[in-house]
């Protein structure tokens, strides 16, 4: 069964600028902000959520991977990531140790999240 989404809870202090950074980062993945989610809660997707941000007391820390549609669309990801903030954690490139077909790259957002884009390759 596939997952619904994922939440990750952010600090207050740091909800809006978390909000700006992943605006700006998901585009690259083709997620834009959805309407109709409470004040303190912000949705990303296609059709439906599936990447939330919620305010929070405090940050949750999570690994989170998203699937990008191809390589082009992971190195987009972590550039814009890392323009917009985020640290190196795995420039975009094979992972050989995960699948000998896996490109990915890795980021740790702005408040300490590793997040990772990545899509398999053609053999």
């Amino acid at each position: 069964m596939p997952i619904g989404h994922v939440l990750v809870k952010v600090a207050q202090a740091d909800f809006a600028p978390t909000v700006q950074f992943y605006t700006n980062v998901l585009k690259t993945l083709g997620l834009n902000v959805l309407p109709g989610f409470p004040e303190g809660m912000v949705g990303f997707g296609t059709a439906g959520p599936e990447f939330v941000l919620k305010s929070s007391d405090k940050s949750s820390y999570a690994h989170v991977a998203f699937l990008a549609a191809d390589t082009k669309a992971v190195d987009a990801f972590h550039a814009a990531s890392l323009s917009a903030g985020a640290k190196d954690n795995g420039a975009p490139g094979i992972r050989a140790g995960i699948h000998p077909q896996y490109y990915a790259s890795f980021i740790h957002d702005p408040i300490g999240n590793n997040i990772e884009a990545g899509t398999l390759t053609a053999a």
